[in-house]
C-alpha cells in the first residue's frame, strides 16, 4: 500500500492515540511489526507548542520513514500553518484528526465535531494540502451519530480536496466508543473512493481483522486500542487479502 510517494512495509496501521502513542511506543510498534504510525494528535494552535507535552509530540528524525504527526483544530489557516511547520521539521506524512470524541476537543468544534459541517471539512482539507508538499491523510468517523452517517460524503469531499489515504473508525461521534462498531459505512466508503482507506474500530483479533478486510474490501487495517499492553502479539499471525499477506500486531 502507498500513501503518496510512500509505500509502506505493510497495510498494518497503529492509530494515534493520545496519552499512548509516544515515540517509544511507536517505534517498538514498528520493530514488532506495524507497516506505519502515526503520532499522538497535535494542537494546530502553535503558540501552545511550548508545553512539554506538545515538544513530545512533535516529529523526532530518528524515527523510521515514513514520519507522520497528526494535527488538531478548526481553523482553516491554523492548520495549514502547523502543518507547514511540522513538514519542514521532518514529517513525512500530515495526518487531520476528524475523528477524535473527546469533549474537550469537540467543543472547540475539531476532531469528530467537524463531521457536522461538511464545508469546512472541504476548507480545511482544501488549505492544509495547498499548503504542504507532503501526503494528508486523514481519520474520521462514520458521522455525527447514528441518524446522521455522512461518512461516504466527508470521503468524497477528502479525495477531491486531495487527501491520500482516509482511516475511518467505524463509529459516529455519538457513539464514542460504546457499543459495537460497524463496518457497512467504511465498506460503501470503499466503494466510492479511489484512495486508499484503513478500516478502524473493534479489531482486536487476526480472525476479526481477516473478516473485516473480506467484508469492508479496505486496504488496510488500524489498530488501536487492540495494541495497548499488548503490541507483540500479531507478530506470528498473517492476514491475507487477495493475494497481499499482511503481518499485523494486535
Amino acid at each position: 500500500m502507498k500513501i503518496g510517494r510512500h509505500e509502506l512495509d505493510n497495510a498494518l496501521i497503529l492509530a494515534p492515540m493520545a496519552g499512548v502513542t509516544d515515540v517509544t511506543f511507536r517505534k517498538l510498534c514498528r520493530r514488532l511489526g506495524a507497516g506505519y504510525t502515526v503520532s499522538e494528535m497535535l494542537t494546530s494552535n502553535t503558540q501552545l507548542w511550548n508545553s512539554d507535552k506538545s515538544r513530545l509530540r512533535r516529529i523526532h528524525l530518528d524515527e523510521p520513514s515514513p514520519r507522520s504527526i497528526q494535527i488538531v483544530g478548526s481553523d482553516p489557516k491554523q492548520l495549514a500553518y502547523a502543518a507547514q511547520l511540522n513538514a519542514e521539521h521532518g514529517a513525512d506524512i500530515i495526518d487531520i484528526n476528524m475523528g477524535c470524541p473527546a469533549k474537550k476537543v469537540c467543543k472547540v468544534a475539531a476532531g469528530s465535531a467537524l463531521l457536522a459541517n461538511e464545508s469546512l471539512v472541504a476548507e480545511i482539507l482544501a488549505s492544509v494540502v495547498a499548503a504542504v508538499d507532503v501526503p494528508v491523510t486523514l481519520k474520521i468517523r462514520t458521522g455525527s451519530d447514528p441518524d446522521h452517517r455522512n461518512g461516504v460524503r466527508i470521503a468524497q469531499i477528502a479525495e477531491e480536496c486531495g487527501i491520500q489515504m482516509l482511516a475511518v473508525h467505524g463509529r459516529t461521534r455519538a457513539c464514542r466508543f460504546f457499543g459495537e462498531a460497524e463496518y457497512e459505512t467504511i465498506r460503501l466508503i470503499k466503494q466510492q473512493v479511489s484512495i486508499p482507506v484503513a478500516a478502524n474500530g473493534d479489531i482486536t483479533s487476526p480472525e476479526k481483522a481477516k473478516k473485516v478486510l473480506a467484508f469492508t474490501n479496505a486496504d488496510a487495517i488500524m489498530l488501536g486500542r487492540a495494541a495497548q499492553g499488548r503490541p507483540w502479539t500479531g507478530v506470528q499471525h498473517r492476514v491475507v487479502h487477495g493475494s497481499f499477506a499482511k503481518s499485523i500486531t494486535i
